[in-house]
């Protein structure tokens, strides 16, 4: 840690009114202290990390279950993480493997990850339905989040609203 001066310019009210009081106006002397700072600033806490937001709807809850994905949710959040020749598997309709930590409970599932071939979207399928709409009792309109986290190369997963939205 490195030492500096810290300057006081604004007084507190009860300050103020202090100096009024003793005084009967406000000299206001320039007051300092030397404190320590950080040679690199603190890590920020990320409190709200869910780049995917998603109100499921009835075709992710429902058999043959899988969780969908827009393009943009796909490329916005996935896709600038994930290796070229990932990316370029997807898109040749094969499926990823994928893992996906359901933070909530803390236990890491596998599954897989690819493009619909008649369609624009992405998938989240395999153990889905069993891993979690029947395990976390996903229901249709319950808001649930997902980031992809580069330190352990998985999903994070999360239900943000488990009552219905509409």
């Amino acid at each position: 840690m490195e030492k500096t001066t810290f300057h006081h310019f604004l007084l507190t009210k009860a300050e103020e009114e202090e100096e009024i009081k003793q005084y009967g106006c406000s000299p206001h002397e320039c007051r300092w202290e030397i404190v320590e700072k950080r040679a690199e600033p603190p890590k920020l806490l990320q409190l709200f990390p869910w780049e995917i937001n998603k109100v499921l709807n009835a075709n992710d809850v429902s058999s043959p279950g899988a969780l969908e994905l827009t393009p943009e949710q796909v490329h916005n959040h996935i896709f600038k993480y994930w290796e070229a020749n990932i990316v370029a598997k997807v898109f040749n309709s094969e499926q990823v493997p994928i893992v996906i930590i359901d933070v909530d409970t803390d236990t890491k599932h596998s599954l897989f990850f690819k493009k619909w071939p008649h369609d624009e979207n992405f998938i989240i399928h395999s153990s889905w339905m069993n891993d979690f709409v029947r395990r976390r009792d996903l229901q249709e309109g319950m808001l649930i989040g997902m980031y992809w986290d580069i330190r352990s190369s998985s999903f994070k997963f999360s239900i943000l609203n488990n009552h219905i939205v509409d």
